[in-house]
């Protein structure tokens, strides 16, 4: 690590070192009440008072020597002196961004103030990420600089190690995210690929969710969430494209991969159980009745369902939703048990005949 240490500054009166902090103090406030205020709309008399903020950050720093902390002010200041001029339009992203980069500058000038040195590298990193937004052509600007304040936030500084999760309008950290924020993000990338990927989600998802949540023993929704995901991506799988429930292998396949990660189990079992049958003649586990999870067999309904949508859609909403309310009326009492049919049932005389769901 590269430390700052700055003889003239370390040099002047404690009084003059504390006067320039509170100053600075004061200015990076003055910026956060900008942005703040500016989250309800562009006004420019707000956006001159942040670039005047940020001026005084840089004048502030110049002033005891501090050439280190006016390289990288300067250039937040330059980032945003295309926004004051009118030549780039104000987004919120872009306040947002100056507060979490003047903080990190705040960060280092108390450490400099109390014990006399400073991170270096940490600087240096910090104006790569603002030369990069500066560069970048104007329309990727609010991306990048939301991946900045991502990067900024997590302590490592680089973008590329931040995704920017545009089916769920977030970015994210590969090293900070969750489970299933990852789980989302490469599901969204499978739908850029693959568009039935997320059609089947829109379908299948919805359904489960309800009727897991009319069951009892409802499981926690991330759980139901992530099996619905990774049924999504077992459908590559599939050796006939038509069908309209899971094959074996891709249970297993499903099942398998949850398994192999701590805190999914319960996505697991519900994934194992998903093609059991009320009567007993299901597979893998051949089991019956009460001893298949509700959430399960929530789950295998509401995979057939959209299955069996996504093969009439082309016939129209009414055609599909009627064919695929049919067949699963069919099943009562040999795969699905009655009450998660009256429970399918109502869900759909309430909601999908009086609300078109795709």
């Amino acid at each position: 690590m590269n430390q700052i240490s700055c003889e003239a500054f370390n040099e002047l009166e404690d009084e003059v070192k504390q006067e320039f902090y509170e100053d600075v103090q004061s200015a990076i406030k003055d910026i956060n009440e900008c942005a703040s205020t500016l989250e309800t709309g562009a006004d420019a008399a707000v956006i001159d008072r942040m670039f005047r903020a940020l001026h005084t950050v840089k004048g502030n720093c110049k002033m005891v020597f501090l050439e280190e902390f006016v390289t990288s002010s300067h250039k937040l200041e330059d980032l945003f002196s295309g926004i004051r001029s009118g030549e780039i339009d104000y987004q919120d992203i872009y306040g947002k961004f100056a507060v979490t980069a003047v903080n990190a500058i705040d960060i280092q000038l108390k450490t400099l103030v109390e014990t006399g040195s400073a991170d270096a590298d940490t600087l240096k990193k910090l104006e790569d990420i603002i030369d990069h937004i500066e560069v970048a052509p104007v329309e990727d600007r609010p991306h990048l600089a939301e991946k900045a304040i991502i990067a900024i936030q997590d302590g490592h500084f680089k973008l590329d190690l931040v995704a920017l999760d545009e089916g769920h309008g977030r970015a994210f950290s590969f090293l900070d995210a969750t489970d299933f924020e990852f789980f989302e993000f490469i599901s969204d990338k499978k739908a850029l690929i693959d568009p039935s990927h997320q059609a089947f989600i829109d379908i299948c998802e919805p359904l489960a969710m309800k009727l897991n949540a009319k069951l009892g023993q409802s499981i926690d929704e991330q759980q139901l969430r992530t099996a619905v995901i990774f049924v999504a991506f077992s459908r590559a799988l599939a050796s006939d494209s038509l069908a309209t429930m899971l094959e074996v292998e891709q249970v297993f396949f499903v099942s398998g991969l949850l398994n192999r990660m701590a805190g999914w189990s319960t996505a697991a079992e519900i994934a194992l159980q998903m093609i059991e049958k009320h009567d007993g003649t299901g597979a893998p586990l051949g089991i019956e009745g009460d001893k298949i999870m509700p959430a399960a067999q929530a789950l295998g309904l509401a995979t057939e369902f959209a299955l069996i949508v996504l093969q009439s859609k082309t016939k129209g909403y009414k055609q599909s939703l009627f064919s695929a309310v049919k067949l699963i009326n069919a099943q009562k009492d040999s795969r699905y048990k009655s009450r998660l049919i009256e429970r399918f049932n109502d869900v759909i005389k309430s909601e999908y005949l009086t609300t078109q769901m795709w």
